[in-house]
C-alpha cells in the first residue's frame, strides 16, 4: 500500500537533509519538491505506509536539529485525486522571437556617419508570442 509523506522546511539545506535521511532510513522515493515563498521548501516522498511513516519521522527529527523544521504529515493510501493535484504540470512558456529593425538615415546624416567612420547599428527587439 502506498503512502504520501510531506516534510516542510525553511530553506534548501533542510530539505536536502530531510530527503537524505528519509531515503537512508527506509525504502522510499522522492516524488516532488515545491519551492514556496519566503524560502519554504516542501518535499514529497512515497512508499509503503510503514516505510513512509518511519522515513518522515526520522527526517523531521533531523531537520529539527538544524532548526529549520516547519511541519510534516503522512497520508496513508491517498486517493488518485491527491496525486493528480501534486504531479508536475506543464507550465506554458513564451517563445521569444528576435526581429531585426533597420533604420534608414536621412541623406544629410549619411555624410556625417561616413566622415566619422561609424559602423551601422542593428537594433534588436524581442517580440513575444503568446
Amino acid at each position: 500500500m502506498k503512502a504520501l509523506g510531506m516534510i516542510e522546511t525553511r530553506g534548501m539545506v533542510g530539505a536536502l537533509e530531510a530527503v537524505d535521511v528519509a531515503c537512508k532510513t527506509a525504502d522510499v522515493e522522492v516524488l516532488n519538491r515545491h519551492f514556496i515563498k519566503s524560502g519554504i521548501v516542501t518535499v514529497e516522498i512515497v512508499g509503503d505506509v510503514g516505510a513512509v511513516k518511519v522515513a518522515v519521522e526520522a527526517a523531521a527529527e533531523a531537520v529539527k536539529k538544524l532548526g529549520v523544521y516547519m511541519g510534516s504529515h503522512v497520508i496513508p493510501r491517498p486517493t488518485e485525486e491527491v496525486y493528480n493535484m501534486l504531479e508536475k504540470k506543464e507550465v506554458p512558456t513564451e517563445e521569444v522571437v528576435e526581429e531585426e529593425i533597420i533604420v534608414e538615415l536621412p541623406e544629410e546624416n549619411r555624410d556625417i556617419v561616413e566622415e566619422v567612420g561609424a559602423k551601422p547599428v542593428v537594433n534588436r527587439r524581442d517580440k513575444t508570442k503568446k
